[in-house]
């Protein structure tokens, strides 16, 4: 689907005008307000209203009266408060709750009339792309198959090489399943043969699965309790598939009280999880997935996906959100890309993976600058294990955040694996030092200058790391550079070496 909008909506560099969207579903209205950067969207604003529109659905196909009332009341909320946002475009889209009633076109006129909000009914395949795409906004490598849970609808959509699939949907939303009548076994049996329908098109070999929606959000939320999981970010949070069938499990043999004890999700969404995971169980015997994935991106994100031109889509998530934050935040904007350039000759043999980290990281260096000194490496951190990056997993934020912190104070490798730390091992976290030492290295050479940093040069030796300066830099030397010189090498297993040319 491709919402169109206005003519006088223009794409600019790497951003584009601010976006407001109002995401009518059958368990929230929702509006998500993105600003600036396209590849890698920035929330400006983010809130949700639990209005049950859907429930009750499965029994009278009417949406509800309470709902209706609620969800016209946060549209005319959200209306109100975006008048000031200086929004490029506000668009309202409805999803299943509101085609599949007898009253869903009616109810569409009603806010209409009220609001003023064109709200666009999208159409089970179209929720289903929106959603894929949204998966791929912040996970371009994604391949498998997108399940998006909905109070509802259950849409799939296969992912692969950056592009979209065949989609399927059905009525398997947790609000719809709620109101099944009919024994608990009718009702696995059910659910069991109706995902077996919808999952007979897709390939059934070892599938990766990507979980999008609400209570997939909040199933993640009790596996990582249960398991003690150092990060508390859903976005790309892995799991095999028997850590996820036994997590359902135990929703499934435990009370609501139980869920509450490890989680602060609303209760109105706890109380869906054992429906949810009857579902997810079966999507997952069903597909023969072998990893679950949760993304946070979905339907929203996947609006905003469908607007840019292809010269954006291509464009990397990471690099481009780091890059972003670097423009914002840092004494001198790209300075990271200069860096990057000069530590890479030291580390050779990097995978393709590890250059986009050490890229990012460069173009991170320095946005804490205005932290008092002796919270900077901790800022650090805290920062980059907590914020809307795209196209990176677990592992490799800790790893971003251990350089980082590197980058900032002496960090000892032996005494720093705990907490988050834990995801990686020590050869990770020994080359996350290094590269934090090497960044802090040139930092200081130049004083996050373009032009100094020119002046000097890492060249690597069989047994010693070399900075070579040229005659205009020979002013640059000092002892804090021959230390800082020093700990990078040493932590290389090398020796330093000054050396003007």
């Amino acid at each position: 689907m491709k919402i169109v909008l206005p003519k006088s909506y223009k794409f600019k560099r790497n951003r584009i005008g601010r976006i407001g969207i109002i995401d009518v579903g059958s368990n929230s209205v929702r509006l998500v307000v993105f600003d600036g950067v396209s590849r890698s969207p920035t929330y400006f604003f983010n809130e949700k209203v639990l209005c049950g529109l859907g429930r009750g659905l499965g029994k009278t196909h009417y949406l509800s009266v309470e709902g209706k009332e609620k969800t016209i009341t946060a549209i005319k909320r959200f209306l109100a408060i975006t008048k000031k946002m200086n929004l490029n475009e506000l668009l309202g889209v409805a999803t299943a709750a509101v085609r599949n009633s007898i009253d869903g076109l009616s109810f569409v006129e009603s806010v209409n009339n009220e609001t003023g909000l064109n709200l666009n009914i999208v159409t089970g395949y179209e929720e289903a792309e929106l959603s894929a795409n949204g998966v791929l906004l912040g996970w371009p490598e994604a391949r498998g198959v997108v399940c998006d849970i909905g109070g509802g609808s259950l849409e799939l959509a296969e992912v692969s090489a950056g592009k979209v699939g065949k989609c399927a949907t059905s009525l398997l939303g947790t609000l719809v399943l709620q109101d099944f009548r009919g024994s608990e076994k009718n009702f696995i049996k059910f659910i069991k043969s109706s995902v077996a329908d919808l999952c007979k098109n897709y390939d059934q070999s070892k599938q990766n699965i990507y979980l999008v929606g609400g209570s997939f959000r909040a199933f993640a939320r009790i596996d990582m309790a249960r398991s003690n999981y150092p990060l508390r970010i859903l976005h790309e949070y892995k799991i095999s598939a028997s850590q996820a069938l036994e997590t359902a499990a135990w929703i499934m043999s435990h009370s609501i009280e139980d869920f509450c004890a490890l989680s602060d999700t609303s209760v109105d969404r706890l109380s869906l999880l054992p429906i949810c995971s009857k579902v997810l169980v079966e999507l997952i015997l069903s597909l023969k997935a072998q990893e679950v994935y949760f993304s946070s991106y979905g339907l929203r994100e996947g609006i905003l996906f469908s607007q840019m031109p292809n010269k954006f889509r291509v464009l990397d998530p990471l690099i481009e959100g780091c890059r972003y934050q670097e423009a914002l935040a840092s004494r001198s904007p790209g300075f990271g890309d200069k860096l990057y350039e000069w530590i890479l000759p030291i580390f050779q043999s990097l995978s393709d993976c590890d250059k986009r980290l050490f890229h990012a990281a460069c173009l991170l260096h320095d946005t804490t600058w205005k932290a008092h000194p002796d919270y900077r490496a901790e800022m650090s951190f805290e920062t980059v294990t907590r914020a809307n990056l795209g196209g990176i997993d677990h592992q490799g934020r800790i790893f971003l955040a251990l350089a980082l912190m590197s980058r900032y104070k002496k960090m000892n490798p032996e005494s720093n694996i705990f907490g988050p730390l834990r995801l990686l091992d020590s050869r990770r976290s020994d080359l996350a030092i290094a590269l934090g030492r090497a960044m802090r290295l040139g930092a200081m050479v130049s004083g996050t200058s373009q032009v100094n940093l020119k002046k000097s040069r890492l060249v690597p030796e069989h047994n010693s790391i070399k900075l070579i300066f040229r005659k205009s830099g020979f002013n640059l030397i000092g002892d804090t550079v021959e230390s800082r010189l020093n700990a990078l090498a040493k932590s290389l297993g090398k020796t330093s070496i000054i050396e003007k040319h």
